[in-house]
């Protein structure tokens, strides 16, 4: 009896000596990023493949590849896989060369096994260009996209010989009221259960929708994988319905397609009576028209343009809008004068311009031309207008005709301007006048809201002169805010000259520059816990920050390295909004003694669609289990038994340092939060 209390006590320490280790996790610090930009000139997008069952063969991942490069790209495309062994396989590989022009886009459709052993979790698939073109044999583009596992459906059995009948029970809801709100965005939530007896495979959502209600800016069917019996889906659809339906309920019909256990194609069908509140009209009620630029005066013939901004004041979307002008007898419109635009969203804003021209029976006075903005389903005269005015000087005995100077073109090196840069602005500017050179020329830029600054000279310069018909450039460096919004901003270029004999003139023309804000996603250190075994389960805990002034798109994040887990390190944060944090954990188990290396990778989508990757490498160091012999049996007639305090003192000393940690990494994670609120 004495020896086997001995044994139980012996056990009894071990035990508590591996619990106390399985259960301390790591505290992490502040860490330095380091970000890999990829070039994404030639475009991968997954169009399918996102669901498999294990065991199933064939299953057909679906990437769309679009040639933006500006030439012609050749390249094979090939995935990470191997041919026959792994968790997913490829066994026949694509061979065919592709060729794609500029701008021109198709769709690769790659054959994948899963394997019945797979784990029921995301799995990444490589997906590889390799360039047949110039650089043959090069990587042309790489991206990474997943398959979602699930497991194995066993009912009904594989030998059910009865009628697979499909069922499913389906529940709707709406955002941000009781009904379709006309001329603003709205949700339909659409939950539904599989009630049949069957798996539902490659299982799609789609809606039929009446006339007059739309999907917002999104695909009308929605793909939702494979579904086990009394599984649960959701999915939403962005719907938005015309100011001038009618205030009643409307059928939208919903479709489930899906494949059943047999293989054999299925739908249920169910329509719903959605009510609608339509508002009949537009809202223009803080609709503005602003920043009306026309010419004083215009020589009968000429060629003037009438320019003018229409804003959004309100704290809604305006709905669908016309906007058009209106010219007496005597004008004559060169360019479009009729603007139909879908709506203006909250705080936002567009420029229009029409070019005219007087005819020649037009008289020499003032002619008054009409700017209206009405509501695109409502009655001419509901909208608001102003009106400009330019006077027309005959050409004839004693009269001249205006000299014309304007921005002919400009550029600022790219699509897009970043906050914080300096960039070169060139400006052409050209003089219309086929009789007159222009001398003594002044040009004044000037951004409203101070986003952009000269660097090391002024908002003004000067040219001597510009002859008729041509046309000079003229380059001048400029600085952005660095907490400049994200937008494209408005620069007025306004100029004063004089013709060949001195009389005086002005114009102004407006140009816009896009302003993007730098990402900057900061990471915590990747701090190990005190003591790593072989073949021991652990966990890290990562803290992160979106420190920059844009949106993180897209936002994912994966562990990678010698180890092995017991579950999906996987972790979609989503859109991550500028001054928010979160956290990531990941579980492993180490592999072999000394260094284990890995990465933590997060990757996401900027404002402007580019991929952006953050990497953080680590590297923890493993050692053995300790090994404490057995003591030995007590000699029959020796009272005293020995206490194994060895592993005791290990486990009580290693929960203290756990301790330790944890108050340590309280104290700096409030110390960082503070700075934060302070760099705020």
């Amino acid at each position: 009896m004495k020896n086997n209390s001995s044994l139980a006590r012996k056990a009894l320490a071990y035990m508590l000596t591996l619990f106390l280790l399985f259960g301390i996790a790591s505290i992490p610090g502040i860490v330095n990023q380091v970000c890999a930009t990829e070039n994404i000139r030639v475009k991968i997008e997954q169009t399918g493949g996102y669901f498999a069952t294990q065991g199933d063969k064939g299953v057909p991942l679906k990437v769309r590849v679009t040639n933006n490069s500006g030439g012609i790209v050749s390249f094979n495309a090939v995935t990470g896989l191997s041919q026959s062994s792994g968790a997913l396989t490829e066994p026949n590989l694509n061979e065919g060369i592709v060729t794609l022009n500029d701008g021109q886009s198709t769709e690769l459709i790659f054959s994948i096994n899963v394997s019945n052993t797979a784990a029921a979790e995301t799995h990444m698939i490589s997906i590889i260009l390799i360039d047949m073109g110039a650089k043959s044999g090069e990587v042309l583009r790489s991206k990474t996209v997943s398959m979602q596992i699930s497991k194995k459906s066993t009912v009904p059995p594989s030998d059910y010989s009865g009628n697979y009948l499909p069922a499913a029970d389906l529940t709707h809801s709406l955002s941000p009221g009781d009904a379709i709100m006309a001329g603003v965005n709205n949700e339909l939530t659409l939950s539904f259960s599989n009630k049949g007896n069957t798996l539902m495979k490659d299982t799609k959502v789609t809606l039929v929708l009446p006339e007059g209600i739309s999907i917002n800016n999104a695909s009308s069917s929605l793909s939702v994988g494979y579904i086990s019996i009394g599984d649960m889906k959701t999915v939403v659809f962005p719907l938005t319905a015309d100011t001038d339906l009618e205030s009643r309920n409307y059928p939208i019909t919903v479709r489930i397609s899906f494949y059943d256990y047999g293989n054999n194609a299925q739908s249920i069908e169910q329509t719903l009576y959605i009510p609608v509140q339509a508002t009949g009209r537009a809202s223009i009620d803080n609709v503005a028209i602003t920043e009306i630029n026309l010419p004083r005066q215009a020589a009968s013939g000429d060629d003037f343009t009438l320019s003018f901004r229409v804003e959004n004041r309100g704290t809604g979307d305006t709905g669908k809008l016309k906007i058009y002008t209106e010219a007496p007898e005597g004008l004559a419109n060169r360019t479009q004068n009729v603007f139909l635009e879908s709506g203006i969203s909250k705080g936002n804003g567009k420029a229009y311009s029409v070019t005219y021209f007087s005819q020649e029976e037009a008289a020499e006075k003032n002619y008054p031309i009409k700017i209206v903005v009405e509501p695109a389903s409502g009655k001419d005269g509901e909208g608001i207008f102003q009106y400009a005015g330019v006077f027309i000087k005959r050409v004839g005995s004693g009269t001249i005709k205006t000299p014309q100077l304007m921005v002919s073109d400009y550029s600022y090196g790219g699509t897009f301007v970043q906050a914080g840069d300096e960039f070169r602005l060139h400006l052409g500017l050209n003089n219309t006048s086929a009789s007159h050179d222009l001398q003594n020329i002044k040009v004044t830029l000037d951004s409203s809201d101070g986003t952009f600054i000269p660097v090391q000279s002024s908002n003004s310069f000067y040219i001597d002169q510009i002859g008729r018909k041509e046309t000079v450039g003229y380059s001048l460096y400029l600085s952005v805010k660095p907490d400049a919004p994200q937008k494209t901003t408005s620069v007025n270029v306004t100029m004063s000259y004089e013709d060949s004999s001195g009389n005086g003139y002005t114009s102004t023309d407006i140009i816009s520059i896009p302003v993007m804000q730098e990402t900057r996603l900061v990471v915590d250190d990747i701090i190990p816990p005190p003591e790593l075994y072989t073949g021991m389960q652990n966990g890290v805990n990562i803290q992160f920050y979106n420190m920059g002034k844009t949106t993180l798109n897209n936002l994912r994040i994966r562990a990678d390295g010698d180890f092995d887990t017991m579950e999906s390190s996987s972790y979609y944060v989503g859109n991550m909004e500028p001054g928010v944090s979160d956290s990531y954990n990941f579980s492993f188990i180490p592999r072999n003694t000394g260094l284990m290396e890995g990465k933590v990778i997060f990757s996401y989508e900027d404002a402007s669609g580019n991929e952006q990757v953050y990497e953080k490498e680590f590297g923890f160091e493993i050692i053995e289990m300790p090994f404490y012999p057995e003591e030995p049996y007590p000699i029959d007639g020796e009272e005293t038994e020995k206490v194994p305090w060895i592993p005791i003192v290990i486990g009580i000393a290693v929960l203290g340092a756990g301790g330790g940690y944890f108050i340590f990494r309280r104290r700096r994670r409030k110390k960082i939060h503070e700075e934060l609120e302070i760099d705020e």
